[in-house]
């Protein structure tokens, strides 16, 4: 708990360089989009006992949450389930646990970010031999709650507590016998 209607978690964003997408995220536009994290709102799209996709329009759902002024962003390990280790951009977000029932359980969901269509700025590029999509500029619209049944681009890409991730560790024991 935040205070008595909001939460804290955290979030796992996205990585940098290449990603299973067809996109590039260079150094220096991870820091430009980082510049654009504060007050971006975490939405969702809640349908029977779960959370959707992001969509058709982007313009569906709620907003369960929002990015704070100063969202904490630092740069974390997280191994994936491929057993990659990448390194992702992750921050704080409050959200509106006591105003919506469904927002109880956003923690541990996957997590998409969704870039702002009219400010993206991009080129095509070949790196390691592959083409992608290199973002040179773009924000934030928003950081979208995604559903059991949908897969993010960003593998490790989620919203978290210290609390859930002891969680899942000691789950894990369990599981293999501990």
């Amino acid at each position: 708990k935040y205070n008595e209607v909001l939460s804290k978690a955290r979030c796992r964003i996205f990585y940098k360089y290449e990603n299973r997408n067809g996109t590039y995220i260079t150094d220096e536009f991870a820091e430009k989009l980082l510049k654009t994290l504060p007050y971006a709102p975490v939405k969702g799209i809640y349908e029977g006992e779960d959370y959707t996709d992001h969509g058709a329009e982007r313009d569906e759902g709620r907003i369960y949450g929002i990015v704070p002024e100063s969202p904490n962003i630092a740069w974390e390990s997280h191994t994936d389930e491929d057993g990659v280790t990448r390194t992702y951009a992750c921050a704080d977000v409050l959200i509106f646990t006591a105003l919506y029932k469904e927002a109880n359980d956003i923690v541990g969901k996957s997590q998409s970010m969704e870039l702002y269509g009219p400010s993206l700025k991009y080129h095509e590029a070949i790196v390691h031999n592959k083409r992608y999509i290199v973002f040179d500029e773009g924000c934030f619209l928003g950081l979208q709650v995604l559903g059991n049944d949908v897969e993010p681009c960003f593998e490790g890409a989620s919203f978290y507590t210290l609390q859930n991730t002891i969680q899942k560790i000691f789950d894990l024991i369990k599981d293999y016998g501990g």
